[in-house]
C-alpha cells in the first residue's frame, strides 16, 4: 500500500478554489512534507480550462519534484445537471480532465454525485467559491421543490457516471465516486445501488473513511460491503457528532480491523490522507503517517510513503 495526500491539503492551504499557480505550489509543498503520492482536482471549470492550457508546465512540476499524480478529480456539479446542455458543457470538461489525467499517468479519475437540486436555506455542501469556505457537509434545513422529481436526478447522476466511465475507458482509466456527506451518494449502500446501474466495468467506488463514519456506518463493515468494488481510499478518522476528517487515531474508527480486513483483500493500492480539519496539519499528518506504519509493521503490511 502507499500513503499518499489527498488535494484537500491545497484546498485548506491556497483557498477554494484557487489559482493554477497555487495548484502548482502545493505540489512543492506536499513533496516537502514528505509526500511522494498525490492526488489533484480541477475545480470548476474555469479552473480547468486554466490548468489544461498550462498542462505542460504542470507535468514538470510533477517531473521536477518527484512525485506522482495518481488521481485527478473534475469539479463541475453541472456534471450532474438536468440540463442536457449544462451537462454537455460539463462533460466536455470531464474529457479535458481526461486527457490531463492520461499525461501525468494516473490510476484513476474521481467524480462526485454532488448535492441535489434542492434549496438550501444554509451553505449547500461542498459549495465552490461560497463566502464561508470550504464546508463537508453544511446545513440540513431545505426546501423541496414544487418540481422536484428525485427519479430525474437519479438518472441525471447514471448517465453522466456512464459518460464518464466511458470516457476515461478510452484512456485505460477507472473512474471512482467519492460519497459525500449531504450528497446523492453518501452511504454505503447508495454506492452499490449507483455501481449497479451505471454497469460499467471500469466504474467503482473511492472509499472514504471520515465520511462514511460521519454518515454512522461501521467502517470495517463497509470495507467489507465495498469488496472489489473500490479502487482507491481516502483515510482519516472521525468521530461522527460532526463530518470532521482528524488524524488516524483521533476518532472512533478501528483502525487494526480496517488494516486486517484491507490485507485479506489483497488491497495494494493507495491511502490518500485526506485530513482537513486542523490547525496542526503538517503535525497532523507525520502523527497519521506513523500511526498507520505501526499497525502495518505488526500486521506485516508494506507501506510506502
Amino acid at each position: 500500500m502507499r500513503i499518499g495526500i489527498t488535494y484537500l491539503y491545497a484546498i485548506f492551504r491556497y483557498g477554494y478554489p484557487h489559482s493554477v499557480a497555487d495548484a502548482l505550489r502545493s505540489i512543492q509543498d506536499i513533496r516537502k512534507l514528505g509526500f511522494r503520492f498525490l492526488e489533484m482536482e480541477g475545480l470548476g471549470r474555469p479552473f480547468l480550462r486554466a490548468l489544461y492550457k498550462d498542462r505542460n508546465t504542470l507535468r514538470k512540476v510533477v517531473e521536477d519534484n518527484g512525485v506522482h499524480v495518481h488521481n485527478f478529480s473534475v469539479v463541475d456539479p453541472d456534471m450532474v445537471s438536468l440540463h442536457s446542455g449544462k451537462q454537455k458543457a460539463a462533460l466536455d470538461g470531464f474529457k479535458k480532465g481526461a486527457e490531463i489525467a492520461a499525461m501525468l499517468g494516473t490510476e484513476t479519475l474521481h467524480l462526485a454525485s454532488y448535492a441535489p437540486p434542492v434549496r438550501y436555506l444554509d451553505q449547500k455542501p461542498y459549495e465552490l467559491g461560497a463566502e464561508e469556505g470550504y464546508s463537508f457537509a453544511g446545513g440540513s434545513r431545505i426546501r423541496i421543490p414544487k418540481d422536484f422529481d428525485w427519479n430525474s436526478v437519479w438518472i441525471a447522476l447514471v448517465e453522466s457516471c456512464r459518460q464518464c466511465a466511458d470516457i476515461a475507458a478510452n484512456y485505460g482509466k477507472t473512474v471512482i465516486m467519492e460519497p459525500r456527506v449531504g450528497e446523492v451518494i453518501c452511504s454505503v449502500d447508495s454506492q452499490l445501488r449507483l455501481i449497479e446501474h451505471v454497469a460499467r466495468p471500469n466504474f467503482k467506488a473511492n472509499f472514504d473513511t471520515a465520511h462514511f463514519s460521519a454518515q454512522r456506518e461501521n467502517v470495517v463493515l463497509a470495507l467489507e460491503k465495498l469488496r472489489n468494488r473500490f479502487a482507491n481510499i481516502h483515510i482519516a478518522d472521525n468521530s461522527p457528532k460532526d463530518t470532521g476528517h482528524v488524524a488516524i487515531g483521533d476518532g472512533i474508527i478501528d483502525w487494526e480491523e480496517f488494516f486486517v480486513v484491507l490485507k485479506r483483500m489483497n488491497y495494494t493500492g493507495y491511502l490518500g490522507l485526506d485530513l482537513g480539519t486542523s490547525r496542526h496539519l503538517a503535525a497532523d499528518y507525520r502523527k497519521s503517517v506513523d500511526r498507520i506504519q505501526s499497525i502495518a509493521s505488526r500486521l506485516k503490511i508494506k507501506i510506502e510513503v
